[in-house]
């Protein structure tokens, strides 16, 4: 047949080239494109981890064949064996480049992939809730298989090659901005597991079936199968006039490798490093050993890397497994058609090794990269090698020499293979460093269980749900991820400013609030929560609802929201030029301290003066209490200098008050007065002269060391102080109150002034008298169980302007002057005496008979003075029954009882007022 025949032959679908011992097969689609093509070259890569990639350079008499024909056709390159039998290397055509054609043929070039790296294709972000690598591995693939009918007939995987129950379910497993296959590819490595591409299960070469391959995953290399091409013999030397086929190359390669592999990991839980070291077993030689204890393989690893410590271990054994599977290797070189990827072959032919046990003589296969050659015919090989030469563009240039004729006229075969001895652990390498994707910082929205605006775990982690994410993903999980609601994501660490023991600074972000996620050494599957951010729906805080920027530019501080509700909580920091001031506030009864200058809320940068200094308000009751005493005054220290006490203006006024009391109190006792109890007053000076501050030394109590000072409250008011109540004022000292004025005390009262003591009242005047007046009503002096008495240096005038003067003794009345003269009134006798004349001077005299008058004496009352202690609960007040009870007097005399029904004691009988102690005690058993 001439070369224009063979070409109309070819052209017209009379010659079918894939019709030959190396072939391609399009499976449904062969009728149609099976006849278009002949296969000159392929080159193909299998490999664990690296899948299917492979070349296959094609002729045809066509030049216009549209690239799309073949895109995502599954193909099968079938070879036939030496013995009979059919090996298939199934992928899918992923890219197709038309060469050079001389107008007659064309090259054309298909490139080959396995589903897994043809999801390289396929960039996406998603989130994997409570789920093993496992889970997420059967999740994937069959939602690739679920989501395109094409890849579905193309592959299938199996996961029966790993052990489900040594993969622990991770609560977050995060896919970022990168492809299926990395995804897969970079857990796959973590967790320490293999995958490679298997051709599906063989159905002859019938082209009515679509070429399928399986992505197998397995952990445990001697799970793996047998190669069809079982026993391959090694036969170092031409393999043309071998009638099997036979590896002709088979070369050991080793490698020094770390002897040690340690991963330390943080795990926050328990505060503290998790250490996992892992030691080699490999003999690498006595220098090859001392060696690796140096090339040691140390990673800080991310924080809490394993579910548990043993998980923690696997991964850190893993790391040394990948270093013992590079350890040690064979490369090869064979004419064997049916060695596969992920499958075992024993090896023969070398005397040495035949030696051995047979076990030592199984070898894995990790690689294999097959060339084949499909002669053409040979007036059409001159022309296609030059167009071959012509189509520098092509991704793989087909090679211009060709190897020696094997057995089969019509096909040449070679691969270079890798495999390693049986056993050897398949674990691939993972590298933080090239195997994590980028990791940026993102946004997130918080999210809770419904109706909870904050929602926390005990250690204080929030949920997030990120943002891009697609429902369509997470539909496998009900939508966890994308749900708006807890399930979203795993608890999330919040930074903070300070934490410590039971102390630091906790501001969780609530739900629906956006924030800023890092990632932790890099892992996507690490986050913590870096910051909050403002939105559209979120703006900036308006501090006391009023406001906004950029005009509140100079306001700055933190405000909260009450949950389900609108009132705040602020600490306002205003730094206006000029005018800057501080508010710790609660819209709870307005409540507010106010420091610095004080203006109403700020509008647009600008607020009403309301004052300068300090402010305590509130719409509800306030109390300041200090253990070790308050001192208020308005005597300034400017600048706040001086000393936390500084009160010399007030230690100055005291001691003039001390000495005009006590010198004043003295004299009046001197001239028939009551004498001043100064022993209070006095205590009260010394403590106040020596109240110091607290020392700081406080220790665990807080209270610090107050030098034995008493909690005092002293006040001073330079220029005067007022209080002023329009109810009623009460003054109350359970010792003395002494009220002492350089100049005058004046007491009014629009009513009545009362005076009560339970041990006398006592006046002294100095000068100037003492002046009682009663404007209107009597004056009414009486002693109610003593005598009355009246003593003047001079002169005692009694006056009735507008009546009688009485005066009546229930016993006698007498009168008598210093002469001796005398007058005494005795029951109904009258008696008149003195030592000089009598004498009566008046115009007339009347003697009559006997006469008398009545006289009205008031009445004393004298009842006892008698007090009755009662006990009652603090918390509702009710009367507490059956407890003993001591009592001691002034006098130190102890009075004994028990409370009665009503909570009281027997009354306490005297006839003056005087304090006493009670003390209760419970019954002793």
């Amino acid at each position: 047949m001439s070369i224009n025949e063979t070409i109309s032959s070819f052209a017209s679908g009379v010659v079918d080239w894939n019709r030959r011992p190396v072939a391609l097969n399009f499976g449904k689609a062969q009728d149609a494109l099976g006849h278009l093509l002949a296969l000159q070259h392929a080159h193909v890569h299998e490999g664990l981890m690296t899948g299917i990639r492979g070349h296959l350079t094609c002729v045809s008499a066509r030049h216009n064949l549209p690239p799309r024909l073949f895109l995502g056709v599954p193909v099968s390159i079938r070879l036939v064996t030496d013995r009979g039998q059919l090996h298939f290397v199934n992928a899918i055509i992923q890219d197709v480049q038309i060469g050079q054609s001389d107008g007659e043929l064309c090259v054309y070039q298909l490139t080959v992939c396995d589903a897994l790296s043809l999801m390289d294709k396929r960039t996406n972000s998603r989130v994997f809730r409570q789920s093993s690598v496992v889970d997420i591995l059967s999740t994937l693939f069959t939602e690739w298989r679920q989501r395109s009918p094409a890849l579905a007939a193309a592959f299938e995987f199996d996961l029966s090659g790993l052990s489900r129950d040594r993969y622990p379910a991770r609560e977050l497993t995060r896919q970022v901005n990168e492809s299926d296959a990395k995804f897969v590819r970079r857990l796959l490595r973590r967790e320490g597991i293999t995958v490679f591409a298997k051709a599906g299960a063989g159905k002859g070469n019938s082209h009515d079936d679509t070429p399928a391959h399986t992505l197998v995953c397995c952990d445990d290399p001697m799970s793996l199968p047998q190669a069809p091409a079982g026993t391959v013999r090694l036969h170092p030397r031409d393999a043309a006039t071998e009638e099997r086929d036979t590896v002709t190359l088979f070369a050991l390669h080793q490698r020094l490798t770390p002897g040690q592999v340690g991963r330390p990991s943080w795990d926050y839980k328990k505060a503290r490093i998790d250490e996992s070291m892992v030691a080699a077993s490999l003999d690498q030689g006595e220098a090859g050993n001392d060696l690796a204890q140096l090339l040691t393989d140390v990673a800080i690893d991310i924080p809490h890397a394993g579910d548990s410590w043993s998980d923690h271990e696997r991964l850190t054994r893993a790391r040394m497994l990948a270093h013992q599977f590079e350890a040690e290797r064979y490369d090869g070189v064979s004419s064997v058609r049916d060695l596969a990827v992920g499958t075992w072959v024993t090896l023969t032919g070398d005397p040495e090794r035949d030696m051995q046990p047979t076990d030592q003589r199984q070898f894995v296969i990790t690689s294999i990269d097959h060339d084949v050659w499909n002669n053409l015919p040979k007036g059409l090989t001159d022309r296609v090698q030059a167009l071959f030469a012509a189509s520098r563009h092509l991704a793989y240039p087909s090679p211009l020499q060709q190897p020696a004729a094997a057995t089969e006229p019509d096909t040449r075969y070679e691969n270079h293979f890798t495999c390693v001895r049986r056993g050897v652990p398949l674990a691939p390498a993972y590298d933080p460093k090239i195997d994590l994707p980028p990791v940026h910082l993102l946004t997130g929205t918080i999210v809770g269980q419904q109706g909870e605006e904050v929602f926390c775990d005990a250690d204080g982690r929030v949920r997030v749900r990120i943002h891009g994410l697609d429902p369509a993903d997470h539909a496998h999980a009900q939508g966890a991820g994308t749900n708006d609601n807890a399930g979203d994501s795993a608890p999330i660490r919040v930074g903070a400013s300070l934490a410590g023991g039971s102390f630091g600074a906790l501001f969780l972000p609530r739900v629906g609030m956006e924030v800023l996620i890092g990632s932790l050494g890099g892992d996507p599957d690490r986050l913590v929560i870096i910051n909050v951010l403002s939105n559209g729906v979120n703006p900036p805080a308006a501090f006391t609802h009023i406001g906004n920027l950029p005009g509140n530019r100079y306001v700055s501080g933190i405000k909260t929201k009450e949950i389900k509700g609108s009132r705040y909580n602020q600490l306002r920091l205003d730094d206006t030029p000029g005018q800057i001031s501080s508010q710790l506030a609660s819209e709870h009864a307005h409540s507010q301290l106010n420091l610095g200058y004080l203006t109403q809320p700020r509008q647009d940068g600008r607020g009403q003066d309301r004052g300068e200094g300090a402010e305590l308000r509130t719409d509800a009751a306030a109390a300041l209490r200090a253990a070790q005493g308050i001192l208020l005054t308005t005597y300034a220290r400017s600048q706040a200098s001086g000393g936390q006490l500084d009160r010399d203006e007030l230690l100055r006024l005291l001691g003039e008050c001390t000495e005009l009391f006590k010198s004043l109190g003295d004299y009046a006792g001197q001239h028939g007065g009551q004498a001043a109890d100064t022993a209070g007053q006095q205590a009260v000076a010394a403590a106040f002269k020596g109240w110091t501050p607290g020392s700081g030394a406080s220790g665990t109590t807080g209270t610090g060391d107050a030098a034995g000072s008493q909690a005092l409250m002293a006040f001073g008011a330079q220029a005067g102080s007022v209080a002023i109540t329009p109810k009623t004022h009460v003054t109350y000292a359970g010792e003395n109150i002494d009220q002492v004025a350089q100049q005058h005390v004046q007491l009014t009262s629009g009513q009545r002034i009362a005076l009560h003591g339970g041990r006398g009242v006592a006046m002294f005047a100095h000068s100037d008298g003492v002046s009682a007046i009663a404007n209107q009503g009597k004056v009414t002096l009486q002693s109610q169980n003593d005598d009355t008495q009246i003593d003047s240096a001079k002169n005692i005038q009694f006056t009735a302007a507008g009546g009688k003067l009485a005066g009546m003794a229930s016993d006698e009345v007498v009168f008598t002057t210093s002469g001796g003269a005398y007058l005494k009134l005795h029951g109904s006798d009258i008696e008149l005496g003195c030592p000089g004349s009598f004498t009566v001077k008046s115009a007339g005299h009347s003697w009559q008979g006997p006469a008398s008058m009545s006289t009205d004496m008031p009445k004393f009352d004298h009842a006892p003075l008698g007090r009755v202690p009662k006990l009652v609960r603090a918390t509702d007040g009710q009367a507490v029954e059956g407890m003993q009870a001591e009592i001691t007097k002034a006098s130190g005399e102890v009075i004994k009882g028990q409370s009665d029904a009503a909570g009281k004691l027997a009354p306490i009988q005297s006839n003056q007022f005087e304090p006493f102690v009670v003390n209760f005690f419970k019954n002793k058993i």
